[in-house]
């Protein structure tokens, strides 16, 4: 796996309010309690877990301190997740063809990457959008009565220009921030990072009981990200008329 790199850190935490942030990882370390020895045999012991408590903390101190209508996320921000979101509609609805179609060919399945989950940041989404469009013109006889026509491809494909110019925008925002605002997104970024290895750490050891596994999740970050993105978006362009 490669390691994020810093600007990959900074758009992770550029993209995500701190509030809603820190809250998610309070909530994820509060399902730790009395499941400490399990999840100590999958590698998060006593001091990743304070590691990760004094990491919130900090989060939660920097975002005081510099108030939140500057925490983000900027206009280019808030832009990218809305591209992000249109271009996910795109990628699922081409996979669930893709299943329609392929439900008995797994290997044939396995090059759509049904299943793959790209998380935040754009580069990713982009590449796994761009591998399907390959594969949709590949397979068009066999998809083009499911709805993947040429018109169809040519969404993909713009969507993929919209996705990369949404990310030189957000680079541009992001390499243009403050330091001590640039710092405080990175750190935003370390905790949403350590904080989904943690959920996913939850999931696999209590992967044979549901009812454990469910109080580690992503509800709130996706669910809070999701719908104060497009208002801030709204009062940012109303406030720049």
């Amino acid at each position: 796996m490669i390691p994020l790199s810093r600007e990959d850190y900074i758009e992770l935490g550029v993209s995500i309010p701190s509030e809603t942030l820190v809250g998610w990882t309070k909530a994820q370390l509060a399902a730790t309690k009395g499941r400490e020895s399990r999840l100590e045999t999958r590698g998060l012991n006593e001091a990743a877990l304070k590691g990760l408590r004094d990491l919130a903390a900090l989060v939660e101190k920097r975002a005081s301190e510099l108030g939140d209508p500057g925490d983000l996320p900027p206009k280019a921000a808030a832009r990218a997740q809305r591209v992000r979101e249109e271009a996910l509609g795109f990628w699922r609805e081409a996979q669930m063809m893709a299943k329609v179609e392929f439900g008995s060919r797994p290997d044939l399945l396995a090059t759509f990457r049904i299943g793959v989950r790209t998380g935040l940041l754009l580069a990713n989404l982009t590449k796994e959008i761009e591998s399907t469009i390959t594969l949709l013109r590949e397979h068009a006889p066999q998809l083009a009565a499911l709805g993947a026509s040429d018109a169809f491809i040519a969404r993909g494909t713009l969507l993929v220009a919209k996705l990369k110019d949404a990310k030189a925008e957000l680079d541009a925002a992001c390499g243009a921030l403050p330091a001590p605002a640039s710092l405080h997104c990175h750190d935003k970024g370390v905790l949403y990072d350590r904080t989904r290895k943690l959920v996913r750490t939850g999931q696999l050891e209590f992967l044979s009981d549901p009812e454990q596994a469910s109080n580690f999740n992503f509800t709130r970050v996706r669910r809070e990200r999701g719908t104060s993105t497009p208002a801030r978006l709204k009062q940012e362009e109303a406030a720049g008329r």
